[in-house]
């Protein structure tokens, strides 16, 4: 079988594109998140080594233009809801229904976050059905931050492969920037001293050369896709201090995995969890972490003793989900999503979570049973473009202020 090349670009960053469609909230999230940087304290441009230390800044993605993702049918049928398939087609874009919908509540969502004092980033407008892509909403499959380190996805889906360039260039130029300002002001500050050594480091998908090969024969007929080049969604691994586990998945192989150990910062390793989902397509549904030491999982898809044979969870407390999830017959339809969304939660502290407003028997048990303090928000039609509170976001820093 032959391979696809690929070609790593030798800068840490490439130059920002014009985006291919804009309008004035565009603007009005870029002055706002002027603002917000002004009245917030200097913190560092990336580091994040956990799910649950206190968020300090953040990107939320947008929803705007948003289409189905178009892969081959095999894909399709292994990784979204049977009754959903025949949606996922060429061309065939969400509603304006849902996509405005699910603008105004990541748009909420953004500020519920600023206003807890967390700083936030906001992407570029794409018009993705131009551009043969999906959406902008789903920032947490492509990036990842571990450590100092963050990390492009080489995607395994072809209509993703231009999405970080063309909707998070931006983000990833200013933060770099931000690191270059903020080193040469230590340089001259005795109070931080070694403060380059800490330095933010971006690390860019490689480019794919010549025909992509990643649909063809798989070897494999557990998976949609082979081993003929590294693929990887980064929702398909979680941050568990200086070990980060993940899974093989539909979109994660064996190539993606070695890549990505490969690029983790010094003192980090990289560690396959076990998981029973024959439709695996992130992990950020199956274990939730709420703060160090305990862990809540779906026992549909991983066992305890799947997760007690890494060390970082041996003498953590681990928690099956005790109920049930279902489908809502009422509102908006979830496309490509279980119910087991439930699980992709997002929290900002070890007592903070922010859980989707309707999932009221989550946000009871986990105040009831672990002394958690949700926080409500509608999400409901971002779920019907592919993820929840987890999805939609990328932490870049998390840890108490210095």
């Amino acid at each position: 079988m032959s391979s696809s090349r690929l070609h790593t670009p030798s800068s840490s960053h490439s130059p920002a594109d014009p985006a291919p469609s804009s309008d004035s909230s565009s603007l009005a999230h870029h002055e706002q998140q002027q603002q917000q940087q002004q009245q917030t304290p200097t913190i560092p441009v990336l580091g994040a080594s956990d799910e649950w230390s206190p968020l300090r800044a953040v990107i939320v993605g947008c929803a705007e233009h948003s289409v189905f993702p178009s892969e081959p049918e095999h894909m399709i049928t292994a990784t979204m809801p049977a009754q959903h398939q025949r949606h996922f087609r060429p061309g065939h874009v969400f509603s304006h229904e849902i996509t405005a919908a699910a603008t105004a509540e990541l748009n909420h969502f953004a500020g519920v976050l600023q206003d807890a004092g967390i700083r936030v980033y906001r992407p570029r407008q794409v018009d993705w059905l131009a551009v043969g892509g999906y959406t902008g909403a789903m920032p947490r499959d492509g990036l990842m931050v571990v450590g100092n380190t963050l990390i492009e996805a080489p995607f395994a889906w072809r209509c993703r492969r231009d999405e970080i360039r063309l909707a998070y260039g931006g983000i990833l130029d200013e933060l770099m920037r931000d690191d270059n300002d903020h080193n040469d002001h230590n340089d001259d500050d005795d109070d931080h001293p070694g403060a380059k050594q800490h330095a933010a480091r971006i690390c860019r998908a490689p480019t794919i050369i010549g025909k992509d090969t990643i649909y063809d024969d798989p070897k494999n007929s557990q998976w949609a896709i082979n081993d003929s080049r590294p693929a990887f969604d980064a929702a398909d691994f979680m941050r568990f201090g200086q070990t980060v586990l993940g899974q093989l998945s539909h979109v994660t192989n064996e190539k993606g995995v070695s890549y990505l150990r490969a690029l983790l910062p010094p003192g980090h390793t990289l560690e396959l969890v076990q998981v029973t989902d024959p439709h695996a397509m992130h992990i950020d549904a199956t274990i939730l972490p709420l703060r160090r030491g305990l862990l809540i999982y779906n026992p549909d898809r991983v066992t305890e003793a799947a997760l007690r044979r890494h060390a970082v969870l041996r003498d953590w407390e681990l928690h099956p989900y005790p109920f049930v999830p279902k489908a809502r017959a009422d509102g908006p339809p979830s496309y490509m999503c279980s119910p087991w969304l439930v699980l992709n939660a997002l929290s900002l502290d070890e007592k903070r979570i922010v859980v989707e407003q309707d999932d009221v028997e989550f946000a009871d048990w986990l105040r009831t049973r672990f002394g958690m303090e949700p926080i409500l928000v509608p999400f409901r039609h971002v779920h019907s473009i592919g993820g929840s509170f987890h999805c939609a976001t990328v932490d870049l820093v998390r840890g108490e202020e210095e």
